[in-house]
């Protein structure tokens, strides 16, 4: 029998910056209550930093879901920035041609104070 998927969403303001942390799957389970907290959070801050160092999987919904957070910032002039990819989800977003769409961050540090990574 399969567990059920999770994701715990933690957030705290670092700066002048809203990091929010991130743990477990973002799927179609769990995609919905994710897109609701960054929705929710967005407006309320100057940048969004999400903490992917402890997300273990993301599906298409996932990957949907930080495409339509990506341009609800941009709709309303906000950063959003991706620090602590794993392996899993750089390369979703590389098959996905997303790599370059997104600001990507290494450390916490560097997206609080919004520094791009290379990517390739």
């Amino acid at each position: 029998m399969s567990r059920p998927r999770a994701i715990k969403i933690s957030i705290r303001a670092v700066a002048n910056s809203t990091v929010v942390d991130l743990e477990g799957e973002i799927d179609v389970g769990t995609s919905t209550i994710f897109r609701a907290k960054l929705f929710e959070t967005l407006p309320q801050t100057s940048r969004l930093a999400l903490n992917m160092t402890a997300v273990r999987y993301i599906d298409s919904s996932g990957i949907a879901t930080l495409v339509e957070v990506r341009m609800k910032a941009q709709q309303l002039e906000k950063e959003l920035v991706l620090f602590g990819l794993g392996a899993r989800a750089r390369d979703v977003l590389k098959l996905t041609h997303l790599l370059g769409y997104f600001r990507i961050c290494d450390t916490e540090e560097q997206a609080v104070r919004g520094d791009i990574a290379p990517h390739g």
